[in-house]
């Protein structure tokens, strides 16, 4: 009876071990999935491909509307790591680009958005990309999309950079910012 007794707890042991490691992998899968954002800030991904040191062609320029989605950035990866962490596992977010995106925030105003959009659509707005800056690196600070499928445009703007992602076609321009399209993106989002 005893011995019977032994084996029932050795495979409830046996068991409870089992569901242990299942959950745990299953935690480790759900943690490391939320977190692809920081994962891609911090190692380059985000932007690997990406075409530089080159004009930017008017094929990208996004058109002169307000954009169909804009998001607003989450933590910076160079200066509040442990922050972006938190926010890319427990709070509301959208991943665009492999950036992290805070998800059904009022980004900006149908107003504002339309001006900013003018600016973008605007060649003027970019110059070639030259090099990283001493900034602590490109973070996505907005988001702003127009339009679906093969119409697909998209432009992520680093405030602190005064760089852009320019995407179409699959593709996508790195580009800078020149001082007169910064300083009229930031009137209308306000960064410093």
């Amino acid at each position: 009876m005893e011995a019977s007794s032994n084996s029932t707890a050795l495979v409830t042991g046996r068991r409870k071990g089992r569901g242990r490691a299942v959950l745990g992998i299953v935690l480790l899968v759900v943690v490391a999935w939320r977190c692809w954002p920081v994962v891609a800030a911090l190692t380059g991904w985000n932007l690997r491909g990406a075409v530089i040191a080159t004009p930017l062609s008017e094929f990208f320029l996004p058109p002169v509307r307000k954009p169909d989605e804009i998001r607003s950035g989450m933590a910076h990866p160079g200066f509040e790591l442990p922050k972006l962490v938190a926010q890319s596992i427990f709070c509301l977010r959208a991943v665009r680009q492999g950036h992290a995106f805070w998800r059904d925030d009022p980004a900006l105003a149908d107003a504002e958005a339309t001006q900013l959009a003018a600016i973008l659509a605007d060649s003027a707005t970019y110059a070639p990309w030259w090099g990283e800056k001493g900034c602590g690196g490109f973070h996505a600070d907005c988001y702003l999309r127009w339009g679906e499928g093969d119409e697909r445009r998209e432009v992520i703007l680093c405030e602190g950079c005064h760089e852009a992602l320019v995407y179409f076609g699959g593709g996508f321009v790195r580009c800078d910012l020149t001082k007169e399209g910064f300083e009229k993106i930031s009137a209308i989002t306000g960064a410093p």
